[in-house]
């Protein structure tokens, strides 16, 4: 599953969103490209964003890239 984040504010609901949908269908992952500069402290925050999660198991940025973001789901919820 691929999904485009457009702004840094439409990202939460994005993810919230995208990760429900992943779950629902029973997706072994999920790619984000987002489409706004990101720091390297920026980063670090939204990988423990997205680990906050119950449904991830792993979040990392893919090729060391400022911008593509891929996460692995569950298919239980602990």
């Amino acid at each position: 599953m691929n999904t485009k984040i457009r702004s840094r504010t439409s990202f939460p609901r994005v993810l919230e969103e995208t990760l429900y949908q992943a779950y629902q269908e029973g997706k072994r992952s999920v790619d984000f490209l987002l489409l706004f500069p990101v720091t390297e402290q920026e980063r670090d925050q939204i990988i423990l964003q997205v680990k906050s999660y119950s449904v991830v198991l792993d979040a990392k940025w893919r090729f060391g890239t400022h911008c593509l973001y891929k996460t692995l789901t569950r298919k239980e919820i602990l």
